[in-house]
């Protein structure tokens, strides 16, 4: 099991707000910031997300899956999301590629990371 995980951008405030509203429906929510860095956590669990102003170089960008409660939480994180200012990478939907119950929509992130919430049906 993952317990964190950090996302590092050249747009922090930009960033911050994304993760706010894209991961709210999800179940997270803000934890501690410090300059240059904030926390979401899980309010479940504790897994939590890192976002950090990278320093130097453009970071390359990444795929993270979230798990989503069921597939309205999935549609709520989409359509967050892209209020947030994500571009659409793949509607809320089934994914039969993926396993018969898989069910996912993608989103990318300002900074072009794509970030999924997923949950099986």
């Amino acid at each position: 099991m993952i317990n964190h995980i950090g996302v590092y951008t050249l747009n922090f405030d930009t960033e911050k707000a994304f993760y706010q509203a894209a991961l709210a429906p999800l179940g997270y929510v803000q934890g501690v910031e410090f300059p240059g860095a904030v926390m979401f956590a899980d309010s479940k669990d504790g897994d939590s997300v890192w976002i950090e102003a990278a320093q130097g170089t453009t970071p390359a960008p990444i795929h993270i899956a979230f798990t989503a409660a069921d597939e309205d939480a999935v549609k709520a994180f989409y359509e967050a999301g892209l209020k947030a200012g994500g571009a659409d990478n793949g509607a809320p939907g089934p994914r039969p590629n993926y396993g018969p119950d898989y069910y996912a929509a993608f989103v990318h992130d300002p900074d072009g990371n794509n970030i999924e919430a997923v949950c099986r049906k």
